[in-house]
């Protein structure tokens, strides 16, 4: 590893939060061998000083039965075999002199005392044994000492401690070397996305992070991101598209106002003349005017502050106002409307927003079919919604067209020669958007079905 990737490694957030946990491991080490060495050498302690108490008060009451011979009697048959887990036994008469065992003299005061005896043969060569020993003060001066080897309880206790230190040692190796491997993998996928998202801003839109096969949080991150920017690419692309599509279709009426212009400019006319080419072009004004409008509609209800206006309102009723407000207009364009609306069917949802979609399906219905045509509008449940759809019986869109003309600006060949500006789907579409609404356009056999399912029904 580089020393500058170390360094990068070092100061990564994984790499820090790896060494508070360590930090907090050490602690929790710490406090784990103090504990387990008190304990243990506590307990340790006090079994030992509980025998030593009980041997003491057996000798002791030897000596208050049967004297010293007694007491030298047991003592040395004690010695002799072991008895008693092998403790050590001494024996001074009230001027000091030694009767029994080779412990150095103490103060005869009640109580312990650590003494340095000869080693007992658990000691390194040269090394002597530390004793911890009870002196029994006796009648007429004696003095008994019974102990056992002390540094037994304190080798014990230093090899916890030894062996937590080794745990410790060996523990925190293996978590900073752990921390440093998996910190310098996470540093590497965070490069990956820091180098796709500089791709990206140098003009790379099509980059993408690279994912594994083995899902985890900066995986699922990854994924995450990977959507946005594909939605961020979409979203790019329609605007380029749109763009473009603005620019074809504007072309058309602007250059027929240039011509009208011209025309009114270059040649001489009438009052009556010039008063029709003003109308004209005033008309061709709107056409553009209408497509801005209709443009900034969309935008508007793609931008989803339009949620403010919704409400809980009787689709049902919604409908048959806007079709009794159209039929008149369809019927004296030549075309028949029938209704076949379910009564009492209720929504959540912008009533404004719905009652221009439906208006816009009409309006394509009644430009896209020939005279004596017949449209309907239907209000039913369906597949645990509410379907609303206007069909027709005209010649229909083909199926691989049917979901394209939602596109802004996007108009058959067919009907290129009839008026519109190609937005009323694509405001119909917004809206379906905005209302969660399943979008579908089918054969009517013959004509078309076109309309939108709104889910859950209320």
């Amino acid at each position: 590893m580089s020393s500058v990737r170390l360094s990068k490694t070092l100061k990564s957030a994984s790499f820090k939060l790896t060494a508070a946990y360590v930090g907090l491991f050490a602690l929790s080490v710490g406090v784990l061998a103090l504990v387990t060495y008190l304990s243990v050498t506590g307990e340790l302690s006090r079994e030992f000083q509980g025998r030593i108490e009980a041997e003491t008060k057996v000798l002791e009451a030897d000596y208050n039965s049967g004297g010293v011979k007694q007491l030298l009697q047991v003592i040395s048959e004690r010695q002799r075999g072991h008895f008693a887990e092998g403790l050590d036994y001494a024996l001074f008469d009230a001027k000091g002199r030694r009767l029994f065992g080779l412990m150095p003299p103490v103060t005869c005061t009640k109580g312990w005392h650590i003494l340095t005896g000869p080693p007992d043969g658990d000691e390194a060569p040269g090394q002597m044994e530390k004793l911890r020993v009870l002196a029994k003060p006796l009648p007429n001066g004696n003095c008994l000492l019974v102990g056992d080897d002390w540094g037994k309880v304190e080798n014990f206790g230093s090899l916890i401690l030894k062996t937590f230190g080794w745990v410790f040692l060996l523990s925190l190796t293996m978590a900073i070397g752990g921390g440093v491997f998996l910190s310098s993998e996470f540093l590497k996928r965070i490069e990956a996305i820091n180098n796709t998202a500089e791709a990206i801003i140098e003009g790379d839109i099509k980059r993408r992070i690279p994912r594994r096969d083995a899902p985890d949080d900066l995986d699922r991150l990854a994924a995450t991101l990977n959507r946005m920017l594909d939605r961020t690419t979409s979203l790019m692309e329609s605007l380029k598209h749109l763009s473009n599509d603005i620019a074809h279709d504007l072309r058309t009426p602007l250059g027929r106002l240039r011509g009208l212009l011209d025309t009114a400019r270059n040649e001489d006319r009438s009052s009556v003349e010039y008063r029709l080419l003003i109308d004209q072009g005033v008309e061709e004004l709107d056409n553009i005017l209408e497509t801005f409008s209709a443009i900034l509609r969309i935008a508007q209800i793609e931008n989803g502050n339009r949620r403010a206006g919704f409400q809980r309102f009787s689709l049902s009723q919604l409908a048959v106002e806007v079709s009794e407000t159209f039929a008149p207009a369809l019927e004296d364009d030549g075309r028949f409307l029938r209704q076949d609306i379910d009564a009492d069917l209720w929504i959540w949802g912008d009533p404004e927003l719905l009652s221009l979609s439906l208006a816009n399906l009409l309006e394509n219905a009644n430009l896209h079919t020939p005279v004596n045509a017949e449209i309907t509008v239907s209000l039913k449940n369906a597949s645990g919604g509410v379907q609303l759809c206007v069909s027709d019986n005209g010649q229909g869109v083909p199926e691989a067209e049917r979901m394209r003309i939602f596109q802004r600006f996007y108009r058959l060949e067919a009907s290129r020669t009839t008026s519109g500006n190609g937005l009323g789907l694509a405001i119909v579409a917004a809206v379906a958007e905005l209302h969660a609404a399943k979008l579908f356009a089918a054969s009517n056999a013959p004509g078309l079905r076109i309309g939108m399912t709104f889910f859950p029904a209320i």
